[in-house]
């Protein structure tokens, strides 16, 4: 999966992502990614910032 960098400073994002089983199939189907952020601490130090500038997450577009 391709981890885009933290928008405020060179570190790369980290995700919690979960994988998409099927019963129909022994492997994932897909892989979700259900939180972000970065291990500088920018998502706590500048919230705002890191919202504005952070690429939504699927099912955030409307928040």
């Amino acid at each position: 999966m391709n981890r885009p960098p933290c928008p405020l400073c060179p570190a790369i994002t980290e995700e919690l992502v979960y994988l998409v089983l099927s019963a129909q199939f022994s492997f994932p189907l897909r892989e979700a990614v259900k939180d972000r952020w970065c291990p500088a601490d920018c998502h706590l130090l500048h919230p705002d910032r890191w919202r504005k500038e952070m690429p939504p997450l699927p099912g955030d577009e409307d928040a």
